[in-house]
């Protein structure tokens, strides 16, 4: 009952609602939740056709550098699509056609998915509680960072932060940045954290994610750019599946 008056509200809501002016930083995943389907294309296609008509997409690039200088755009809506996890859909399907709106995505990579083993993408999979996915292959990986995608670290094996040791900490992010540095021959500046809210990134995780990345997401607190004194960045999680009334929704929030 509390799901459906929600979806209800949001619907009617949602409707009346204008997206706000502003950077909007999108937190994906995949285009849908299923299995992959062949109307899977059709569907971001559609996502990304309704984001154009009231914003313009844009590269992580260029919203770093409004953040950086303080100065976010208020009579326009520009919007620089995420993406967590490394789905294979995210080479297939989601950078193929960001390119052709002129617009690049940003991929935060588990390196230990990636080519993993069937028995570990079962772990991996029940951890996101998601069975319906397959991992990217490296050599998808380097040709999305070659043609202009960023490329950012989510950690080796996607475990929750709050729950490990110091130690456990350190190398989920030193050895997830290494890796993927090794692999694609740059530097890896951007990190997101699994699951996304406060409680999920502890003081311990963050104060150890900064000596090795300069930019860290959350997935929460979309009413403010920054959180926790400016160090970290926040997201709006939104899936490219979701009704449109609910994505007018949740980007109308006038953003601090």
């Amino acid at each position: 009952m509390r799901t459906l008056l929600r979806d209800i509200y949001l619907e009617i809501f949602g409707n009346l609602k204008r997206p706000a002016p502003g950077l909007h930083i999108v937190n994906s995943h995949y285009v849908t939740a299923s299995k992959p389907q062949p109307n899977d294309v059709k569907t971001f296609e559609t996502f990304l056709k309704y984001l154009s008509k009231f914003g313009t997409l844009i590269s992580m690039e260029t919203a770093l550098s409004y953040l950086e200088e303080g100065s976010m755009p208020t009579d326009e809506v520009l919007i620089t699509l995420t993406f967590d996890d490394g789905f294979e859909e995210c080479h297939s399907i989601i950078a193929p056609l960001l390119e052709q709106y002129n617009a690049k995505g940003t991929f935060f990579i588990n390196s230990n998915y990636i080519e993993a083993t069937p028995s570990y993408q079962k772990e991996f999979h029940d951890r996101l509680k998601i069975h319906t996915k397959s991992p990217m292959e490296w050599q998808q990986v380097i040709d999305l960072h070659k043609r202009g995608h960023t490329i950012g670290s989510h950690t080796r094996d996607h475990y929750n932060m709050a729950a490990l040791t110091d130690d456990e900490l350190e190398v989920q992010v030193r050895e997830n940045k290494k890796t993927l540095e090794e692999k694609l021959t740059y530097t890896c500046n951007c990190f997101a954290w699994p699951y996304g809210q406060d409680q999920d990134f502890p003081k311990q995780a963050l104060e150890i994610t900064e000596k090795y990345h300069p930019y860290i997401f959350s997935g929460t607190n979309y009413q403010k750019y920054f959180s926790r004194s400016g160090r970290i960045i926040n997201r709006r999680h939104l899936e490219p599946f979701w009704k449109n009334s609910h994505i007018k929704y949740f980007l109308s929030v006038e953003k601090e």
